[in-house]
């Protein structure tokens, strides 16, 4: 098996927020709201379960640059005001009106997403972190026409816009968190 195939990682991105837990949570865990943060994902809609509860699954609709695709998550940890993570179990190309078949092959735990929230008294630490065991059958198939140099180097760089998305997505949750705790009429 190619190396390519058999590397993951754990990434994350932290930031502290001038909001209460309770708040900042609310935010992370409405996966409809994500497109106001996320510079991939512009949003989701849930599809069973109870909304935010673990056991719900999600679709969540991505984009990069001229890519489309729709993801289908499960919730598999969910305490308000301090986490919110779920598992990405398979993926289709398109956008959320579109019938393309689905990838499936990925378990509870190959690729999952959390927000921590820790109370810091003041401030909360809000970290965003990634989890891949190794790379899922429809980002393999991305891959499949690559050398083992390129593919190595296109992992690189996916695992780096990935660092840069989640900063900005952080800064972003912080100011919609911040702002949602300023009195009314109170300035920036």
């Amino acid at each position: 098996m190619p190396e390519a195939f058999s590397t993951g990682w754990t990434i994350s991105e932290t930031v502290d927020v001038s909001a209460r837990p309770e708040t900042i949570y609310s935010l992370v865990s409405d996966v409809a709201r994500m497109g106001e943060w996320s510079p991939e994902c512009y949003g989701g809609a849930w599809i069973s379960g109870t909304s935010g509860r673990p056991g719900a699954r999600f679709h969540g609709y991505n984009r990069d640059r001229d890519a489309f695709w729709v993801s289908e998550s499960e919730v598999v940890e969910a305490e308000i005001g301090s986490i919110f993570t779920f598992s990405v179990l398979r993926f289709r190309p398109g956008g959320p009106l579109d019938d393309l078949a689905w990838t499936g092959g990925s378990e509870i735990g190959d690729m999952t997403w959390s927000f921590q929230i820790t109370d810091g008294g003041d401030t909360s630490v809000l970290t965003q972190r990634h989890h891949m065991k190794s790379p899922s059958p429809f980002y393999r198939a991305m891959l499949e026409g690559l050398d083992e140099a390129e593919r190595l180097a296109s992992m690189e760089a996916r695992r780096e816009e990935l660092h840069r998305a989640m900063a900005l997505t952080l800064a972003r949750i912080r100011t919609a968190a911040e702002c949602a705790e300023r009195p009314a009429g109170a300035r920036p």
